[in-house]
């Protein structure tokens, strides 16, 4: 999107009768017409114009955003608020003017090549994974996964090998550039970019796989829009168990489950059936879905740094969700995102189960949840 472009956009967007706003979950945490997507655009409008500057307070608005793209939806002309966020975040990046606490994550990444500080080296150095003769297919774990939601990276290999894959977990991957992306970074970004390409592009494998929709956005949009090919495809989990559906087990999960679209995943990228594919074939009640679901489906409230600016309002929007949920009368929620699984099971309490799809299948094929306990 050029400068002229966007102008054009923010400007449709300014004089709209803001549709979009019932359904922005940071106007749902703030109860403020500031950080919705008609109040971002006015703010670039008015900055485009002349009238008023980015000053510290719209910098502030702009980085209230989850980047979710569920204005988009309800748009009916398609002003695409979160690449217009996006790009003016590049431009508060390149001022020096972002807010501190989004400067030190991404000097995290650059330093450690994850978000969280962890050391590097211990990465991916814990994974233990059974050889097979099969076809080699690379699982590029993702931040999360590797430090923090560590049954997510288990439950995948195991389901990968159980499936006859040979998988391979290199211990130099580094943060995708995600979180790098989505606040601004985008230099910085492309550093962690190349790498991965370079690294991944030296593995002889059939395949990529990922288990994290930042990672799938990141690796099948970003990089190839930025001239980084990577020389094989990559696909989502939930692509992967779709395709090899008769090799899961069937309707062995007797209990109710509901599925919670991650906005990489669906609105991002467009993969909305294969988890439901999964789970569908798996539980032997099918799948409850939540009133808000597939394009229209809430963010779990934790991407595009929000968590980390404003954890308070981040987990208001993950309890709301959680609430959607349990309104279904599902007794395990299902995700298909590490990071969306990290912030639903912290609004959770114990009347509802959060687990990502790896851990459904495992728990359909060794008949235990999660925990241990048998199903």
């Amino acid at each position: 999107m050029n400068a002229d472009e966007m102008a054009e956009q923010v400007r449709m967007c300014a004089a709209c009768p803001k549709m979009c706003r019932h359904i922005c979950p940071t106007f749902f945490a703030w109860r403020s017409d500031s950080p919705t997507p008609h109040g971002r655009a006015l703010l670039v409008h008015y900055d485009n114009l002349g009238v008023r500057p980015l000053d510290e307070r719209a910098v502030e608005v702009l980085y209230q955003c989850l980047e979710c793209s569920h204005c988009l939806t309800w748009c009916v002309p398609g002003i695409d608020i979160a690449s217009i966020v996006e790009a003016v975040r590049e431009r508060i990046v390149a001022e020096e003017r972002a807010p501190p606490a989004i400067i030190k994550m991404a000097e995290t990444i650059e330093s450690c090549h994850n978000p969280y500080g962890e050391d590097h080296t211990h990465r991916n150095d814990w994974v233990t994974i059974e050889e097979t003769d099969g076809q080699g297919i690379v699982y590029f774990t993702g931040c999360t996964a590797a430090y923090r939601e560590t049954s997510i990276l288990t439950s995948t290999t195991k389901t990968l090998t159980g499936l006859g894959y040979n998988v391979i977990v290199t211990p130099d991957e580094w943060c995708c550039g995600s979180p790098l992306f989505r606040t601004g970074f985008k230099e910085l970004a492309l550093s962690q970019a190349r790498h991965n390409v370079n690294v991944l592009n030296s593995i002889e494998a059939e395949a990529i796989v990922v288990t994290c929709p930042g990672c799938y956005r990141v690796l099948t949009q970003d990089y190839p829009e930025n001239g980084l090919q990577l020389n094989k495809p990559v696909l989502h989990l939930s692509q992967l168990l779709a395709d090899r559906l008769d090799d899961l087990p069937k309707g062995v999960l007797h209990a109710r489950f509901t599925y919670h679209d991650p906005c990489h995943l669906g609105r991002h990228s467009g993969v909305y059936e294969p988890p439901r594919q999964v789970i569908t074939r798996l539980s032997a009640d099918g799948l409850v879905e939540m009133q808000r679901n597939r394009d229209n489906a809430m963010c779990c409230g934790n991407g595009a740094g929000l968590r980390t600016l404003f954890p308070e309002k981040s987990r208001e929007i993950g309890a709301e969700r959680v609430r959607q949920a349990v309104e279904t009368g599902a007794d395990y929620l299902v995700t298909a995102c590490p990071f969306c699984k990290n912030m639903l099971a912290s609004q959770s309490d114990n009347s509802l189960n959060v687990i990502d799809l790896p851990e459904l299948v495992q728990m359909a094929t060794s008949g235990k949840s999660p925990n241990g306990s048998t199903d």
